[in-house]
């Protein structure tokens, strides 16, 4: 009778370990859907390089790292925005499972995959009238 209590609590375990071990990677994703806002709307939006949307639109980053949003729209002054990832709250349940199973693998798992960060949901630019055209090129 005692071994079988050994083995539940061995289970216990073993299901907190797997349970809380980047639990922010499982909670929230490594992905995140971010709204971007511009004015004059209609304005073009290129993500790091590869992302295209005419604002307002919807675009799905990684948390894994920063990103650069390049906007433009004719009669204005093209503008960049840095993305920046900050802190997500889920930081407090990987340093709550850590101290709990005594490993840091939870939180290396969640700072790998991005679970560790978040963006803003939503993102506001605007940009600057052009006050002269620009000359044609001959």
């Amino acid at each position: 009778m005692r071994n079988r209590k050994v083995w539940q609590g061995a289970f216990v375990l073993c299901l907190l370990v797997g349970g809380l071990s980047g639990c922010g990677t499982w909670m929230h994703s490594d992905k995140q859907s971010v709204t971007i806002f511009t004015n004059p709307p209609e304005s073009a939006v290129v993500i790091d390089e590869y992302l295209h949307l005419t604002a307002p639109g919807i675009v799905t980053l990684s948390r894994k790292g920063d990103h650069l949003a390049q906007v433009k729209k004719d009669g204005y002054e093209p503008a960049s925005l840095k993305i920046d990832r900050t802190w997500s709250w889920w930081v407090v349940g990987d340093i709550f499972a850590c101290f709990i199973i005594f490993s840091p693998l939870c939180i290396m798992h969640d700072i790998d995959q991005g679970g560790y960060y978040t963006f803003d949901d939503k993102i506001y630019l605007t940009l600057d009238r052009r006050t002269t055209e620009p000359l044609p090129l001959k």
